[in-house]
């Protein structure tokens, strides 16, 4: 007899809205806005053009409800059938799986056609999210009703790739019933590939090698572990590939990561702009269970409000052991908010606590408010593929800074760079593509002086590097207003030192745990503090490092811009010395 899906669903998401069941933010929103929107249909307002089918759901959790579990304790003989072969132990959708399932297929538009294009199922590790979409492969293989139905795995590298195909493989190997009703071909082992020769149907595992998958027609595709491509190729890819289709659908399941300039966390910020309703997008939908900013990593009721599968697939005394390790060993914290709380963390060795500093931004500050507060304009310039950057530290109270932040990119470093959000940050502002293959040094001159007439600018600082002929420039423009005595104090190079970083960095860290630093909100800003690691000296002194090493995409362009100039507006010019002007004045 089949479980009643729909009261499950709807249960689940009542305990949700009526906070009987702990959860995080967007699990929240997700549950509010599946209200709304059916509220919505059924008030027939004619803005929402969809309506909620339950059977369409239903029908999918049937069909995934009769396959076997292939791996794990409940991966088990359970009988034989008249023929002798073995009878395995089926899924059973918990209540969230029942909402998540529900919710994605039940939501058709007028036309009978499915509503949502793009799903996302953020989950910690061990939560049978590979599970449940190599489910999914199956019924979108044989039953979505498709033409010719195209169904793809696709990761990082053909091995990650296989690990949604293998189970899906061995689903159907383990289902004769379902093979012989279907018509499913199971394809060598070596390749985990299905086919369904009446319907002209496939199903395989895809690598990352994204100039191979041109010729795709996608009905449907997993991407896995989207927090481990390094680039977006395969997400444009696959997400291109699916025009020729009435009803295309991308699943995306993964847990989080370290790159907060890659697709996945692009992505993942999508999903929550999305959620919160700042971006109209009816077709995109999700679930993302993670911590919210109060939570402790270590309270158990914190890994079971992020561990939907908690106690099922998730072993609370796996999770104790690991928490125990994480507490003794420093470099194991991040890794296991990362895998097991959903929690985006920068490398093992990140040296800013970039929670702290995202809570700091805020986009709605304005250069023009304030105009009266004294300003240092620290300046890291670049040639090539670096990013040049203007940052202003504004000091509107004795121990209270403001900081605006503003980068260039030439446009070949943005298009040939693996950094998959630079598109997304020219788009929106926040990073400025200049034309050709070299930096644009009249165009980030013009801005400096646009700032010098906007702001009470105390000095200009610029990193040694690059910077002889830009700062000559401003001395000639500058000299006119202020003399030669005045504008040789203001236009400085700042030492790149231990002396003068240390303690630049060593404020960073106090003004962000007190707050009394607030930000633009700038994330190719936020993207660059990320990457800062740290080396020590003999004295215990921190120089900042970018993340990966010399030759890595992982830029800190914008940060070591804002030391410059934070060196200066916190210490003043006698505790961090400029060079000598001559530096830039020959």
């Amino acid at each position: 007899m089949p479980r009643d899906y729909l009261a499950l669903a709807r249960a689940y998401e009542a305990d949700v809205l009526g906070g009987r069941l702990d959860v995080c933010k967007w699990v929240r929103l997700a549950c509010t806005r599946n209200a709304r929107d059916r509220a919505r249909a059924e008030a027939g307002d004619p803005a929402f053009p969809y309506r909620f089918d339950p059977e369409a759901g239903r029908r999918v959790c049937l069909a995934v409800e009769q396959l076997p579990h292939t791996k794990g304790h409940k991966a088990k003989v359970v009988g034989r059938d008249e023929e002798g072969r073995a009878r395995w132990a089926t899924i059973e959708l918990e209540p969230w799986q029942c909402w998540f399932v529900m919710t994605l297929f039940g939501w058709v538009g007028l036309d009978g056609l499915r509503r949502f294009r793009i799903a996302f199922l953020l989950v910690p590790r061990k939560n049978a999210k590979s599970t449940l979409a190599a489910a999914l492969v199956a019924y979108m293989l044989t039953s979505d009703g498709e033409s010719g139905p195209e169904c793809y795995s696709a990761a990082t590298s053909r091995d990650q790739a296989k690990v949604v195909a293998e189970i899906a493989w061995e689903m159907a190997k383990r289902s004769p019933d379902f093979r012989e009703y279907f018509g499913v071909r199971l394809g060598a082992k070596t390749t985990r590939s299905l086919e369904v020769p009446a319907t002209a149907g496939k199903f395989s595992p895809l690598s990352a090698d994204a100039h191979t998958l041109d010729a795709l027609n996608v009905s449907f595709a997993v991407i896995d572990e989207l927090h481990a491509h390094k680039t977006r190729a395969v997400w444009d890819v696959i997400d291109t590939a699916t025009g020729a289709r009435l009803q295309p659908l991308l699943l995306v399941t993964s847990t989080a990561g370290v790159d907060i300039g890659g697709i996945c966390y692009d992505r993942t910020q999508y999903l929550q702009k999305v959620l919160e309703g700042v971006i109209p997008d009816d077709t995109v939908f999700g679930l993302y269970y993670t911590i919210d900013e109060d939570d402790n990593w270590r309270d158990e009721r914190t890994w079971r409000k992020t561990n939907p599968n908690y106690g099922v697939s998730v072993q609370p005394a796996d999770m104790r052991r690991k928490a125990r390790e994480a507490e003794h060993s420093p470099s194991s914290v991040n890794n296991f908010q990362t895998k097991h709380l959903n929690v985006w963390v920068r490398a093992a060795a990140a040296w800013m606590d970039m929670p702290k500093w995202i809570a700091l931004g805020d986009s709605a500050l304005r250069l023009e408010d304030f105009r009266e507060a004294p300003c240092w304009i620290g300046v890291d310039l670049a040639e090539v593929r670096d990013i040049a950057a203007l940052v202003a530290v504004i000091k509107p109270a004795p121990d209270r800074y403001v900081l605006f932040g503003r980068f260039y990119l030439p446009a070949s470093a943005v298009e040939l760079s693996p950094v998959a959000q630079y598109s997304g940050w020219v788009r929106d502002e926040f990073l400025i593509e200049t034309d050709g293959n070299q930096a644009d040094y009249l165009r980030i001159e013009e801005d400096i002086m646009a700032w010098c007439d906007l702001l009470n600018v105390q000095e200009i600082d610029f990193d040694r590097a690059l910077a002889a002929q830009m700062a000559q420039s401003l001395k000639r423009r500058l000299e006119p207003r202020m003399g030669r005595d005045e504008v040789d104090r203001f236009v400085i190079t700042v030492p790149q030192t231990v002396e003068t970083m240390h303690p630049a960095m060593q404020t960073t860290e106090r003004l962000v745990l007190s707050g009394q630093l607030v930000h633009d909100g700038n994330p190719a800003m936020t993207w660059m503090m990320s990457n800062v690691v740290v080396v020590r000296n003999q004295k215990d002194e921190i120089y900042p490092r970018k993340a990966g090493g010399k030759d890595s995409p992982y830029k800190i362009d914008g940060a070591m811009a804002f030391f410059t100039a934070l060196a200066r507006a916190s210490q003043g010019s006698e505790s961090a010395p400029a060079d000598d002007p001559t530096l830039v004045t020959a």
